[in-house]
């Protein structure tokens, strides 16, 4: 049986388990992902899509660098003549000195006000995609700062709880590591 998505009032109900025999189609084009993640019947298969869908939208808004890193200084940092180096991913356990490899979507949201003088913040609002998560999905994406994709992923898909203490030992983890001073 077909159902036709026509915005994502609904978006709540559709992911309950009456709605897993279903298929969703839409004649709205801004919709074709979130009913593409809505067919999707495997969770964590849906989840995988949902994210790496938000990661290449969000790449795409952010076409160029924000920050505009030079010598390891953002803008923000040069503008103060601050010390520090590598912006706010300094306090990250994974930065390298080119690309961030954890492609975090909270990271790839989070920009300072000097870096969005010249552009328009995207808000999670606007992406339709990202109301196909869950509430406790959606909280998990927004505030999981410095985490790898995979273990993100892995926290969507084993829920609230259990996520809640992985999250937990990775702040304690990133807190105690920075404070030994690895990292500037």
């Amino acid at each position: 049986m077909l159902i036709e998505v026509k915005d994502t009032t609904y978006l709540w109900l559709y992911r309950s388990i009456f709605f897993k025999i279903f298929k969703f189609t839409t004649k709205n084009k801004k919709l074709n992902k979130v009913v593409k993640a809505l067919n999707i019947k495997s969770r964590k298969k849906r989840i995988i899509y949902i994210y790496q869908e938000l990661s290449k939208e969000i790449d795409k808004y952010y076409s160029m660098d924000l920050c505009d890193f030079k010598d390891n200084k953002c803008v923000a940092q040069r503008q103060n003549k601050s010390k520090h180096i590598n912006g706010c991913c300094r306090m990250c356990l994974h930065r390298t000195g080119g690309k961030c490899p954890t492609n975090n979507i909270a990271c790839k949201m989070f920009y300072c006000d000097v870096a969005l003088t010249n552009a328009k913040k995207l808000e999670y609002n606007d992406l339709a995609l990202f109301k196909v998560f869950s509430i406790a999905n959606q909280f998990m994406v927004k505030s999981d700062y410095f985490t790898k994709e995979e273990e993100i992923i892995n926290d969507l898909y084993y829920g609230i709880l259990i996520s809640t203490v992985r999250v937990t030992y990775r702040f304690i983890k990133q807190i105690i590591y920075y404070k030994l001073g690895k990292k500037t």
